[in-house]
């Protein structure tokens, strides 16, 4: 019973861990597409660049005048979800005539997005794009057919950070699909996670659309004291902990109790008659 118990509360740690390694994926269009009409709904847990491919591999992709391959490094499902209903993105996935969503989608280091995306433009014959939220609002031409790469800041910080990152972010996105919507009446928008590269975020100087990204000042780390300049308490530390203060320990405590409880059936009481005093003088 004790056993049954430890595996039902090792469920929701399970759980959580099993959603580490994934990304979202979530794609529209801005007409009724055959493309995502297509794919099914329940491709959970698939390689992300599979699902990826295909949206963006099929010939009828290329009749969007204007496509656009959103890449944010340490996105996660529950930033989206965090995004409140009136928000911008919120909007117009729910107005979109096609869309999926995919939460928890195992995240692949297979090929960028920005080698899908010239791929993706060559294919079409379009014209690529790069672009990110520090370089601006995006210009393009409503003659030519487009396929452009956003690059998004990296998804990085405690849950209230990642919020208000996020709610920058919403707007951004928003305005620019807005814009890409009055110019091109067909279009599909890709918006997904990627891997976080810390290497190279720890080279990069912080980007001036972050403002949640602060460098530290020396001097008041030196300050802080151990909590300040080292990470004492890791996800992976905090689950070791849980499990063994509130599984193990108290099936080691419930198994000695259990032992401690158990009575002998022998009997060592003197038989009837017997007097040890009578016995010691003989």
């Amino acid at each position: 019973m004790a056993g049954r118990a430890a595996i039902l509360a090792l469920f929701p740690v399970v759980g959580v861990l099993g959603y580490s390694d994934t990304v979202p994926i979530v794609a529209w269009s801005s007409q009724s597409s055959s493309v995502l009409n297509s794919l099914s709904p329940d491709l959970q847990f698939e390689d992300s660049m599979g699902i990826v491919g295909g949206i963006l591999s099929p010939e009828d992709i290329c009749s969007f005048d204007a496509i656009l391959v959103i890449d944010q490094p340490g996105l996660r499902s529950s930033d989206l979800r965090a995004l409140p209903t009136s928000s911008g993105l919120s909007a117009i996935l729910k107005s979109a005539p096609s869309s999926r969503q995919y939460p928890y989608v195992k995240r692949s280091t297979s090929s960028s997005f920005q080698e899908i995306a010239e791929s993706l433009a060559s294919r079409c014959g379009s014209t690529l794009t790069s672009v990110s939220p520090a370089a601006g609002p995006l210009d393009l031409a409503e003659n030519s057919k487009h396929v452009v790469c956003v690059n998004m800041p990296a998804m990085e910080g405690s849950p209230k950070l990642r919020k208000a990152a996020m709610l920058d972010y919403d707007q951004y996105l928003s305005s620019e699909i807005e814009k890409i919507d009055a110019a091109f009446t067909s279009h599909l928008v890709l918006y997904t996670g990627s891997p976080l590269d810390h290497q190279r975020r720890q080279l990069l100087p912080p980007s001036e659309f972050d403002s949640t990204y602060t460098l530290p000042d020396n001097s008041t780390v030196a300050d802080g004291g151990i909590f300040k300049r080292y990470q004492l308490f890791s996800t992976p530390l905090l689950v070791a902990l849980f499990v063994v203060f509130f599984i193990i320990v108290p099936i080691i405590m419930l198994a000695v109790s259990a032992l401690a409880s158990l009575q002998s059936s022998v009997r060592l009481d003197a038989p009837k008659g017997y007097n040890a005093q009578e016995k010691k003088t003989q």
